[in-house]
């Protein structure tokens, strides 16, 4: 492991502060349960088909709701994660994950063309990460045809007070990840804004929160109400409904992407 992995181990990808409450939020919230439905249906539509299940890696699992979510659903010979921080390992552990390792997407401790998909999520937006030699490694463990799916956040002007909380030094426009996959040799299927219906209302919500230095950042993570929760959800299905039907807005909250390593030697 490199001396920039060792620095990472040391330091943890999110705030320690931010981990409980993501593993208290995520599983009942409208933004993660719309996330792994999109994730779920990019893995369906874009990795390969392999007779006994796919080998899947969730590179930065943070408190295990992805992980536990799709891998319960079957369908996956291996699903393994990696976390960087010592906090979120715990976590995961107490969801029963059994397959998960501690270390840096910088520098995956796996062999070449060990998995046939690697899920990237908020991930490469955090500081201590390397995106490009995160994507290198994503791509150099992906199995010819594999699929990697990934997800940023968008645009460097919505920076604030909840991405400070996180520790998260960068949000991406749609044609940075592209540019970014293909330099790691990927092949783009799929790449769009997300979180688009609801932009305007959390973008404003963003820039007016901005004014107020006072306390100490904290991010947007917590409980939803039901009403929120109805609200939020339905407007990631529309979105993912349309998105079955190749139409997608040229903004959102993040940007969603899906590339394959070429089954071509």
């Amino acid at each position: 492991m490199d001396l920039g992995a060792l620095r990472q181990l040391a330091l943890g990808r999110v705030n320690p502060a931010e981990y409980d409450a993501l593993f208290q939020t995520e599983d009942n919230h409208w933004w993660f349960r719309g996330l792994w439905r999109d994730v779920a249906e990019a893995l369906e539509r874009f990795a390969p088909k392999r007779p006994g299940g796919l080998s899947w890696l969730d590179a930065g699992s943070g408190t295990g709701g992805l992980l536990a979510r799709l891998s319960g659903r079957g369908g996956f010979r291996l699903a393994a994660g990696l976390e960087l921080s010592a906090d979120g390992v715990s976590l995961c552990r107490r969801r029963g994950l059994p397959s998960l390792l501690r270390g840096s997407v910088s520098s995956l401790p796996f062999a070449s063309g060990s998995f046939d998909a690697i899920t990237s999520i908020d991930v490469l937006c955090h500081r201590e990460v390397g995106g490009d030699k995160a994507l290198a490694e994503a791509a150099r463990c992906l199995s010819p045809g594999g699929a990697l799916i990934l997800q940023v956040p968008a645009y460097q002007w919505l920076m604030s007070a909840h991405d400070r909380a996180v520790w998260s030094s960068h949000r991406f426009t749609r044609a940075e990840v592209r540019r970014q996959v293909e330099a790691a040799g990927l092949e783009i299927r799929l790449c769009v804004y997300r979180n688009s219906l609801l932009f305007p209302l959390a973008a404003g919500r963003r820039l007016l929160s901005r004014g107020d230095a006072s306390g100490p950042d904290r991010s947007d993570v917590g409980p939803a109400s039901r009403v929120v929760n109805i609200v939020g959800s339905s407007a990631l299905a529309i979105e993912s409904a349309l998105r079955r039907v190749h139409v997608s807005a040229p903004f959102g909250l993040s940007v969603f992407c899906a590339a394959i390593r070429s089954a071509k030697p």
